[in-house]
C-alpha cells in the first residue's frame, strides 16, 4: 500500500468524461420520448383495441411517459454519480459501474429482441446501442491496465503498520 499522492491517469479521466456523455445521452433519450407523445396514445389506443379513451387512455398515457422521465432522470444521475466516484479513485465505484453495464447489456438484449419481435425499431433502439457503446467503452478504460493502480488501496498519510503484525506464531 502507498502514501503518495494520486495522480488521475488519462484513463480514467476519458472514462469520466464518456460517463458524462452517458447522461447526456439518457437525458436526449428522454427528451425524444416526450416528443413521441401522439404516438404513444395512438399506439396504446391500438393496444387496448379501442377499449381505451378518453381520460383511461391520457392517464396510461402519461403515467407510462411519467415512469420514463423518473427511470431517464435516474438513470442520468446514476452516471454522474459513478462518474464522480470512479474519478476519485473508488474501486468500489468501478465494481458497481461494471454491474450496472452488465444490466444495461441485459436489458438491451432483451429490448432488442422484442423490438424487432413487435416490428417497433426505431430512433430507441439507437439511442440504446449508443448508450450501451458508452458504458462499454467506460467499462475497458476503467478496467485497463493503466487505471488500475489508481483504484488500489491507499495507506492513510502518517499511518504506520504495528511492526508485527500479522503475528508471527512458533
Amino acid at each position: 500500500m502507498d502514501s503518495s499522492p494520486r495522480v488521475l491517469p488519462q484513463s480514467v479521466q476519458i472514462a469520466f468524461f464518456v460517463m458524462l456523455a452517458g447522461a447526456v445521452v439518457t437525458l436526449l433519450s428522454m427528451a425524444y420520448s416526450l416528443t413521441m407523445l401522439d404516438e404513444a396514445r395512438s399506439d396504446a389506443l391500438d393496444a387496448s383495441g379501442g377499449m381505451l379513451r378518453g381520460d383511461s387512455l391520457d392517464l396510461l398515457v402519461y403515467a407510462s411517459v411519467g415512469g420514463a422521465v423518473v427511470s431517464s432522470l435516474v438513470t442520468a444521475g446514476l452516471w454522474v454519480w459513478m462518474a464522480l466516484v470512479c474519478r476519485a479513485g473508488k474501486n468500489w465505484g468501478r465494481i458497481t459501474g461494471t454491474v450496472f453495464f452488465g444490466l444495461n447489456a441485459l436489458f438491451y438484449v432483451f429490448g432488442t429482441v422484442m423490438a424487432f419481435v413487435t416490428s417497433t425499431v426505431g430512433i430507441a433502439l439507437v439511442f440504446s446501442t449508443v448508450t450501451l457503446a458508452i458504458g462499454l467503452a467506460a467499462v475497458i478504460l476503467l478496467w485497463n491496465g493503466r487505471s488500475g493502480p489508481y483504484f488500489a488501496p491507499r495507506t492513510p498519510p502518517g499511518y504506520q503498520p504495528y511492526p508485527g503484525y500479522p503475528p508471527i506464531t512458533p
